[in-house]
């Protein structure tokens, strides 16, 4: 899309914002207090807090991270949404995968029903936090239960200032869940389509008279099959905290969580979108490649510990220790080829079995508090983050087993398992090691004007064996700018711009065998934040311009001295846009979160790039809670759509594009108060049945998504 046709767009988009300046004046009746709008949470002229349990709310008050900084989300000059608790719980989103389906800005490509990749503004995601702790992307990361965290929040763009390596895309933070000085009790039971079954129980209590030793637990199971044939997945978890007021001033906390994840029936891959004569296959959406013991099971645990003191300046100090385990245990299984349109004969099998651990521990040392200057209030936050992160993983490697697939149309799923044991397995053991020095420093020039200035400087290094190669690299001395400004125009709206970056080393090598230099990824972006009674709602609009350099592409021709490919490094590659996001109460007992994003992306040559991406996404959901004597009911709904998207593909008759048109997926709620205690709701999915892929050409495939389902869940708290 040109840069004309980007402004058009946006300037539309734009309209939308006045609308909520008037909502902001239609609400004004009992604005004082937000008891009948926001549960329990009562305002007396201050913005919410950071954290968004307990408050009926779809935005944050506070969020720290872009910067470490504490400030509101317009005081924030990236793009940065917010999760609740609130949205999670009406929308059912019970796993991170289902949360970021639902964010703005994010789009995922799957290559199977585990392994999917998330994708914000044409680059891959490949950091998450946990508490502000960052980490690499983890094995079977999109099926993390929920039921955890208080929110889980998205900056867009690049964000090397606190991530340190990764690509300009986005970054994950996941947020726990803290314990409550009162004691509370929640449990709730659900039962849904296809045997979903789920129970959760979380209990916050004061472990002393005082209140000053206070502790949590969340417990989780899920048994539940699928849409797809011979898929069932078990979900076991467990979180528990306890946090001591040492002395008023310094808090300890402790804590770990854990989460198994065992699924069955696994496809790797997707179902033939020919026949061998070239003419398009019609599967059952249900219908799946899967064997049933073909399998992706992870474990994921995190034991984390924090000390966090306030003095009496105003500044706070906080040390965060986090180790976080994954192990996992994959038996993959597919199918491949073009089946006989009569017969179904032709199909061919492959397998693979990996077995995977990886440990990381991770420190992160920080301070940040006010300070003054030039007759001026200012705030700066320096801090050293170090991880180290060793991952052993062994591989089969390709089997090809010899027992007949038979006709396709016959397929049940029972095939012989492999001996994976005399097949032998390869290792290869990779240690990362992560270093840096942070700070930022947010300057008051004038009441109206502000300015973010910051950096980091890293140390990156990784070293990797296997049985056939040795690959070490270490880069010293890498420095990460973050900059950025922000005008007051009045007290509702706040115009920004900002310039972030990120770095990424890559094990790609040259004509000469000599290791590429690391990916450069810079983000500018310039946007209109706004913020609505008192800051219960929030609304911004940013156009971005990403790029990135040192991009690995294929040097035809050259082959490095093992006889694998060499690669060049490639500039120019860039992705260009505009976000446009809503989320809060916009009148009483109606809470809205529309966002709407769009991006074009080229490489070097000029090409699109991840065209398997829709460009243009939309994401909408809201709840409305009747008063009077419908006051008990509380009904929503939502749409995300996504434009087209499209993957060339080999086909029995030569390379094609195949398309995914655009589609939007409907979904309700009804919730219903049967008491003080108690409320049962409803969910259902893909209203009206739409059939799309989640997989589309990679390989001459296709794997389709869910069709219209239900979930039934029944509240109780204390």
């Amino acid at each position: 899309m040109s840069r004309i046709k980007i402004i058009k767009n946006v300037a539309l988009v734009a309209g939308a914002i006045p609308a909520i300046a008037m909502a902001q004046v239609t609400s004004s009746e009992g604005s004082s207090t937000t008891e009948n709008s926001l549960g329990t949470v009562t305002v007396t002229g201050t913005a919410p807090g950071a954290e968004t349990e307990h408050t009926g709310s779809y935005t944050t008050g506070q969020t720290a991270a872009a910067t470490k900084l504490p400030l509101s989300i317009r005081e924030t000059p990236q793009s940065v949404s917010v999760m609740t608790r609130q949205r999670m719980d009406d929308q059912q989103l019970t796993s991170v995968q289902s949360v970021l389906q639902n964010a703005t800005g994010i789009s995922a490509s799957a290559y199977d029903s585990e392994r999917v990749n998330y994708y914000s503004r044409g680059f891959q995601i490949d950091s998450y936090q946990f508490d502000g702790i960052p980490t690499t992307s983890v094995n079977g990361s999109g099926f993390l239960d929920t039921a955890f965290y208080d929110r889980i929040e998205v900056v867009r763009g690049a964000t090397g200032l606190l991530t340190g390596a990764g690509n300009p895309s986005a970054s994950i933070n996941l947020i726990r869940k803290r314990p409550t000085k009162q004691f509370s009790a929640s449990a709730s039971v659900s039962a849904g389509s296809w045997d979903n079954y789920r129970a959760v129980a979380d209990i916050s209590t004061p472990l002393n008279k005082e209140g000053t030793v206070r502790g949590r637990f969340v417990g989780l199971y899920q048994d539940r099959h699928s849409y797809l044939d011979y898929y069932r997945q078990r979900r076991e978890g467990a979180y528990g905290i306890i946090e001591a007021d040492i002395t008023s001033s310094t808090i300890l906390s402790v804590g770990y969580d854990y989460q198994d994840i065992k699924p069955r029936g696994t496809t790797w891959a997707g179902l033939p979108l020919w026949f061998s004569n070239g003419t398009s296959t019609n599967w059952d959406v249900s219908k799946s490649p899967a064997t049933d013991w073909s399998r992706y099971e992870n474990t994921i645990s995190n034991g984390f510990a924090s000390l966090e003191h306030f003095f009496d300046n105003g500044w706070t100090g906080k040390a965060i220790f986090n180790q976080q385990r994954v192990n996992s245990h994959a038996r993959y299984f597919s199918v491949s080829g073009y089946p006989n349109q009569t017969t179904g004969l032709g199909m061919t099998a492959t397998a693979l079995g990996q077995n995977t651990s990886i440990k990381q521990d991770s420190i992160d040392v920080m301070a940040t508090g006010p300070f003054s200057l030039f007759g001026r209030n200012h705030e700066l936050v320096i801090g050293a983050m170090t991880s180290k992160r060793t991952t052993n993983d062994e591989s089969t490697g390709y089997i090809y087993p010899t027992t007949a697939i038979g006709n396709f149309y016959n397929w049940s799923g029972h095939y012989p398992e492999p001996d994976w044991d005399a097949y032998g397995y390869k290792p290869t053991d990779t240690v990362i090691r992560q270093s840096g020095l942070y700070g930022a420093a947010r300057f008051s020039l004038a009441d109206p004007l502000k300015v973010i200035v910051g950096g980091r400087v890293s140390r990156y290094d990784i070293a990797q064996k296997s049985t056939t190669t040795t690959f070490n690299y270490r880069r010293n001395g890498e420095v990460t700018p973050y900059v950025g400004i922000l005008y007051d125009l009045n007290k509702t709206y706040t115009a920004y711009a900002s310039y972030t970056a990120i770095f990424n080393p890559q094990n790609y090598r040259d004509r000469n065998n000599q290791v590429l230099a690391p990916t450069k990824g810079k983000n500018k972006e310039v946007g209109l934040k706004g913020e609505y009674l008192d800051g219960r709602v929030n609304a911004s609009l940013s156009v971005f311009d990403t790029r990135l350099d040192n991009v690995a592409q294929s040097d035809t021709g050259q082959r490095l001295p093992d006889g694998t490919q060499a690669y060049y490094a490639a500039q120019g590659t860039k992705s260009q846009g505009y976000d446009f996001e809503i989320q809060g109460e916009l009148l009483r007992n109606w809470n809205l979160s529309l966002g709407i994003s769009h991006f074009t992306a080229s490489d070097s040559k000029g090409a699109r790039l991840s065209t398997t991406l829709p460009r243009t996404t939309a994401r909408l959901f809201s709840t409305y809670r009747f008063d009077g004597d419908l006051n008990n009911l509380t009904v929503g709904g939502g749409v995300n759509w996504q434009s087209m998207s499209y993957q060339s593909s080999s086909s029995p008759s030569g390379t094609t594009n195949v398309v995914q048109q655009p589609y939007a997926l409907v979904s309700l709620l009804g919730r219903y108060k049967i008491n003080q205690n108690v409320d049962l709701s409803l969910n259902v999915n893909n209203l009206f049945d739409k059939r799309y892929t989640l997989m589309n050409g990679f390989y001459g495939q296709v794997l389709y998504g869910e069709p219209r389902n239900f979930m039934l869940t029944l509240n109780y708290k204390m």
